[in-house]
């Protein structure tokens, strides 16, 4: 047993808890005394620490006495300047003694730095310029992403937190709760293959619960304080950025990237635990009017998700094996060639990543935890059965069988082309009959269900849109102008047909292409790559998330508003035709309300539900897609769902 590594773990953890001491001291000293006490205290440390570094530096040869003798006296130079703030403090009683916050956060991580950096030279039994050589950014990077600085880091987060939030703080502190255990999964931590498998999923997971836990949070308070909305952007980009950083290490075990962005939220961190009311101010921002914050947090939330999704397939793949199946171009050639590879080689891993099965898994139990908390809000029975249909289909149809079950579901109607031409490959002969009897099959359901069946089960996009934070983003709809314009004007609206017809000018040139390559009339192909398949992953692997992520601008289904999914315009053209319809069971209660909540609980923006039920009994629209809200919404329950069933229902009354 290496009893050393123990000592040396007990003595970390015990300066963990030191340290969360101080911290706390410092955020809530009121007299003089406590506010140059916590002054003292980290000089102490640092003069303590400091005298082991030189003494285990290799740079110059003392004794362990001379370590000490020179710890004594480092400790004795930085106390100075407290013990005159204390004398002052007596012969001025009125006299205002500030805590520096830039100094405690200094001298605290550079506290915990000389531990790790001490602690790793005794266990490696090496002198620190051995370890190191004379790299600066080696020494700061290993040592600030090993365990000696992680697991006491994540530590005193925790403690400090216990310490320090308040009642009236509870989002804060939980969330800061969640961050250090995040904290603690750090892959870098422990430079072997076991702790980095568990660390990088159980680190995954850990976030998306975070994630998860925020997104509900915001939901139910949407009203959220000043200070923690600017915490929450500043944390959730540092992860994004650890999470590029793992995904570094994962490829070439640099450190570096992860241990910036330890030192990032460290700093982040302190800073906001040394103010106090820092979580209970007064000031609070209605996210639901701010498109400017809203946006910045859907970007900060999806860079993170996004190199989340990417270390999971790293660990899970492997780091070669994944992206040499990206089949990514090799840089030659004259510069425009170099641009247009850098642009192929972007759009392919971006594309694989979005479109890969951990992604789409790590976004599913996100996701559907959402959708859960709407089901479990929601009072239609037959929304409950629909969000559950569309939690079903997202795991069987989007990720169980294209991934694990069948190994080329491509050949396959309505599996490998679950969202029409080019989903899953080029327009090879064998492919036309299979991607051609998807338009049939998936017609003929919209027909018979309305577009519902695919923009509210079957696509992916509807688990996203449709749970519980998500769905209350759709207040844009009606306040921010362009929103406002596009689930207004539908069809008719300039930027719809804009959008609509690019995407199917490029679809169909691009399957020209294809189909043109496939029977050998011509030889194209983008870096290997088939033109369709290339273009698909365009237009639903990357720019879809563009206008998933700017929501607050363009409004909730913005796929729909816009006319950028062709695959949704195909099916609401053909369901326009179909049986799918609202109605309501009594006309007359609609003259009498006064609420229209059945017009303002829409997603899509659609708001002439009412005068359509008052005049007609009934409203089609080939925007509506039965998502239900207004169903949920509406205070009498008088408006119900109208498709086949009914209709073969209405069939066999009439014979009986």
């Amino acid at each position: 047993m290496n009893y050393d590594m123990w000592i040396l773990g007990l003595i970390a953890g015990l300066m963990g808890i030191f340290t969360s001491y101080i911290l706390y001291l410092s955020r809530t000293a009121e007299n003089p005394l406590r506010k140059i006490i916590t002054y003292i205290l980290l000089a102490m440390m640092n003069g303590m620490l400091l005298g082991p570094s030189i003494y285990l530096s290799g740079v110059i040869t003392i004794s362990l006495e001379d370590a000490i003798v020179i710890s004594a006296g480092l400790m004795a130079i930085e106390i100075i300047y407290p013990l005159i703030l204390f004398v002052r403090s007596i012969e001025q009683e009125d006299i205002e003694i500030r805590i520096s916050i830039p100094v405690i956060i200094f001298l605290t991580l550079l506290n915990e730095f000389l531990m790790s950096l001490d602690f790793n030279s005794i266990i490696l039994s090496k002198t620190i310029f051995t370890i190191y050589g004379t790299s600066f950014v080696a020494l700061i990077s290993q040592t600030v992403s090993s365990f000696w600085f992680i697991f006491p880091m994540a530590l005193e987060m925790g403690l400090t937190a216990i310490f320090t939030i308040r009642k009236g703080e509870k989002i804060a502190f939980i969330f800061i709760i969640f961050q250090s255990l995040v904290m603690f999964f750090t892959p870098t931590a422990i430079p072997q293959n076991t702790w980095i498998s568990i660390s990088v999923f159980a680190g995954g997971a850990v976030m998306t619960a975070l994630l998860i836990f925020i997104f509900e949070s915001l939901y139910r308070e949407s009203y959220v304080n000043k200070n923690f909305s600017r915490y929450l952007l500043q944390i959730l980009l540092i992860y994004g950025l650890m999470m590029i950083g793992v995904m570094i290490f994962q490829y070439e075990s640099s450190v570096l990237i992860v241990s910036i962005a330890v030192l990032l939220e460290m700093i982040v961190y302190i800073n906001a635990i040394l103010r106090k009311n820092y979580f209970s101010g007064k000031g609070k921002v209605y996210w639901l009017a701010n498109k400017e914050w809203s946006t910045l947090f859907l970007m900060d939330v999806f860079i993170a998700e996004f190199a989340m999704g990417a270390t999971f397939d790293f660990q899970y793949y492997g780091t070669s094996f994944f992206i040499n199946s990206l089949h990514l171009a090799v840089f030659s050639g004259s510069i425009i060639n170099m641009i247009t590879e850098f642009f192929y080689n972007t759009v392919v891993f971006v594309g694989g990543i979005t479109g890969s099965s951990w992604f789409l898994i790590m976004m599913g139990f996100e996701m559907g935890s959402l959708v859960v908390f709407k089901i479990m809000k929601t009072r239609e029975l037959e929304n409950k059965i629909r969000l559950g249909l569309m939690i079903g289909a997202y795991g069987i149809y989007s990720i169980l069988i294209p991934s694990f079950l069948v190994t080329n579901s491509r050949i396959y109607p309505f599996i490998g082309w679950s969202m029409g031409i080019g989903t899953a490959g080029g327009l090879a002969p064998a492919l036309i009959i299979p991607m051609l009897l998807t338009y049939v099959i998936s017609g003929s359901l919209s027909l018979l269900f309305g577009a519902r069946q695919l923009c509210s089960v079957f696509c992916t996009a509807p688990l996203m849109y449709q749970g519980t934070f998500y769905d209350s983003m759709k207040k844009f709809n009606r306040t921010t102008p362009t929103a406002k314009k596009l689930s207004t004007g539908g069809e008719r609206n300039l930027i719809y047909r804009v959008v609509s017809f690019t995407i199917y000018i490029s679809l169909a040139v691009a399957a020209l292409f294809s189909f043109l390559y496939h029977y050998h009339i011509l030889n194209y192909e983008i870096y290997g790559t088939d033109p369709l398949f290339f273009m698909y992953i365009i237009i639903f692997d990357i720019m879809w998330y563009a206008v998933f992520l700017t929501m607050p601008y363009f409004g909730n289904y913005g796929c729909i508003n816009t006319g950028y999914c062709h695959w949704g315009n195909f099916n609401r053209f053909v369901g326009k035709y179909g049986l799918f319809k609202l109605k309501v069971k009594d006309p007359s209660q609609c003259v009498t309300c006064k609420t229209k909540d059945c017009a303002l609980a829409c997603p899509v923006g659609l708001s002439s539900q009412p005068g359509s039920f008052i005049s007609q009994g009934q409203f089609k629209n080939s925007r509506c897609v039965g998502v239900g809200d207004c169903v949920e919404a509406c205070p009498y329950e008088n408006i119900f769902f109208y498709d086949v069933r009914n209709f073969l229902k209405e069939k066999v009354m009439k014979k009986e």
